[in-house]
């Protein structure tokens, strides 16, 4: 009886080891899932804050957006209208091109000598060239003491 207990009893102990080893493996484990756990939680805080940080940008760039397109809405009201103004150059041009040719008939109806009323005597006589010369002689005159009178002031 001495020999089943002893037996039992080595049994037990072997068993309390195997036990304890199993323990501390487990424990183990249980140890490199909770360095996981903290290294998953670090990583879930990282990404929080990464995209909070994003978040941040987009915010950011959608008023920069909103900025830009209320310029450009402001800009485009202020660009007059291109389809009127072209019209208006169409316009301008027919009306540019019917003037000239009317100012052509006119020249034509002017020069020309068929037209009996294009010449219009004038009244009066005309001085002789020796009254004209003598004329223009006395005008140099004036003129030459006009200059005169003008040099001494300055």
């Amino acid at each position: 009886e001495m020999v089943k207990l002893r037996k039992r009893y080595e049994a037990a102990v072997q068993e309390r080891n195997d036990r304890g080893i199993h323990l501390i493996e487990r424990n183990e484990e249980v140890c490199i899932f909770y360095e996981k756990v903290n290294i998953h939680d670090q990583l879930l805080r990282e990404g929080a804050v990464s995209m909070q940080n994003q978040d941040e940008n987009i915010r950011v760039l959608d008023l920069e957006n909103k900025e830009l397109q209320r310029q450009i809405d402001l800009l485009r009201k202020q660009v007059p209208d291109k389809a009127g103004i072209e019209e208006a150059l169409v316009n301008s041009t027919l009306d540019l091109t019917t003037t000239q040719e009317h100012l052509y008939e006119l020249e034509k109806k002017l020069e020309s000598p068929e037209n009996k009323g294009r010449v219009r005597l004038l009244k009066g006589t005309d001085p002789s060239p020796d009254k004209l010369e003598e004329d223009c002689e006395k005008l140099e005159e004036r003129l030459a003491e006009q200059e005169q009178k003008l040099l001494e002031r300055s």
